[in-house]
């Protein structure tokens, strides 16, 4: 799985190797920083327990290493928060990720969990930039993609389809 970890402690390629988390100060620019959020976590967990709700966390983390490059820095933040860097992205090299990532949930069939992400994307272009800024932007990116996300048409209907 994605080790749960805050910033300053380890991230996790897609093969399960461990690097040392990318230094708040870094040389490396340009980088893609992105933040995604399980959408309605909390919602599995009271209507399904913290079985399917833990279950929805590595369901997740499953297809956001499926469709990463090893390259990719990932780690879990908080319960249901991921934090993703591509370090020195091609162009649209991290749009197309997170666009793949949002269509593997929306694609996953499962009788109860509906996997839904809300992604923000931003990029460090360059070393001046500090990453704990990028994350913070990355963050607030997200909360807006959250609102486009949840309000999209059958977006319920899918949620609570395992209810019936």
């Amino acid at each position: 799985g994605i080790p749960s970890a805050r910033r300053g402690m380890e991230m996790m390629a897609p093969s399960g190797k461990f690097w040392m988390a990318i230094p708040r100060e870094s040389a490396n620019a340009p980088a893609a920083v992105i933040c995604a959020n399980i959408n309605d976590w909390k919602f599995v967990y009271d209507h399904f327990g913290n079985e399917e709700s833990d279950r929805l966390i590595k369901t997740v983390a499953g297809l956001i290493r499926k469709e990463a490059k090893e390259e990719y820095l990932i780690g879990r933040v908080d319960g249901d928060v991921f934090e993703i860097v591509i370090p020195t992205p091609e162009d649209g090299e991290a749009e197309a990720f997170c666009d793949r990532i949002q269509q593997a949930c929306t694609n996953y069939e499962d009788p109860y969990l509906a996997p839904s992400l809300a992604i923000g994307l931003v990029y460090r272009t360059n070393v001046e930039e500090s990453f704990d800024k990028c994350y913070s932007d990355a963050e607030y990116e997200m909360c807006y993609n959250k609102l486009d996300v949840k309000h999209a048409d059958g977006y319920k209907e899918r949620l609570e389809h395992g209810l019936k």
